[in-house]
């Protein structure tokens, strides 16, 4: 028997899992429809929740930093500032490699006009990528820190222990189809290393993923954009922020399809992501039972 390993996202913590995998279950139900394919309610699935572990490290990685006391800050720019000051400084490298990088992906204007784009030392271009990013895909500029933040968070200090909430919530045996989104496509390339699990993986599956964004790929597990080997599908949306660095293909090669839909006015919702018939398609194909 085939289960779905649903991979969820950021901004996770505190929810009932329960209701987090029926929101992906019904969301995914209905483009099966959309896509010709009965409806799956029967097929196993399960959604390894690692939100409040994500939540609790970021708590913790906030300790470990070096918190600007807002006195320090008086006459100084506050441009200059930490998005997020309380965490540590390999975590705010991280941030401004990210946001930069996504603003490059996004057709960032001349470098000049961004004060510096390829100083990542300073965080007052990583400060003008962000609002450039913010007016530019109208995402409003918290969302995109807050993004920024716990995807630092991950790949800095966080890795070990949401992997290990996930793999102990995924089948120990058995085919598996993941279906990953946001946060949860990084993190579902990282559990791909273990050869064991990947080697029962028909299909993956990632929609608004930033596995583009070369800081991502440099902090993988693997160390680089190295094609998993699986049978892969990409969703993306062009309006969705977090999936600037689409196309793939031209980084990770193959196997790899790459799927682009319209999400309408929430393009990194993962519901509108699994409605879409092209991306659950390919879902119902690998749930088909065999002959």
């Amino acid at each position: 028997m085939t289960t779905m390993v649903f991979i969820h996202g950021r901004g996770q913590e505190g929810r009932d899992p329960d209701a987090l995998l029926g929101e992906w279950r019904a969301a995914l139900a209905a483009g099966l429809v959309a896509a010709g394919f009965p409806d799956t309610g029967r097929t196993a699935a399960v959604l390894p929740y690692y939100g409040n572990v994500l939540h609790r490290v970021t708590g913790e990685t906030a300790k470990l930093g070096q918190p600007i006391e807002l006195e320090t800050m008086i006459g100084s720019d506050p441009e200059e500032a930490p998005f997020h000051p309380y965490l540590t400084r390999e975590a705010g490298e991280i941030e401004r490699r990210l946001v930069l990088e996504m603003a490059v992906a996004g057709g960032a204007p001349p470098q000049d006009e961004l004060e510096g784009l390829d100083d990542v030392l300073s965080w007052r271009p990583a400060r003008n990528a962000l609002t450039w990013l913010s007016r530019s895909t109208r995402v409003d500029r918290e969302i995109i820190k807050a993004f920024l933040q716990d995807v630092a968070v991950y790949l800095s200090h966080g890795r070990q222990a949401v992997l290990d909430e996930v793999r102990a919530g995924t089948p120990a045996s058995g085919e598996i189809v993941i279906v990953s989104h946001s946060l949860g496509t990084v993190v579902a390339r990282d559990l791909l290393e273990d050869a064991g699990l990947r080697h029962r993986v028909v299909l993956w599956v990632t929609a608004g993923s930033p596995l583009g964004l070369p800081t991502i790929q440099r902090n993988l597990l693997s160390k680089g954009a190295r094609n998993p080997g699986v049978d892969w599908v990409t969703a993306y949306d062009v309006n969705d922020v977090v999936a600037l660095g689409h196309p793939l293909a031209r980084d990770w090669g193959t196997p790899l399809r790459e799927v682009e839909v319209d999400n309408g006015p929430e393009p990194h919702a993962v519901e509108r992501y699994l409605l879409h018939a092209s991306v659950a398609g390919p879902i119902g194909l690998a749930l088909r039972p065999a002959g």
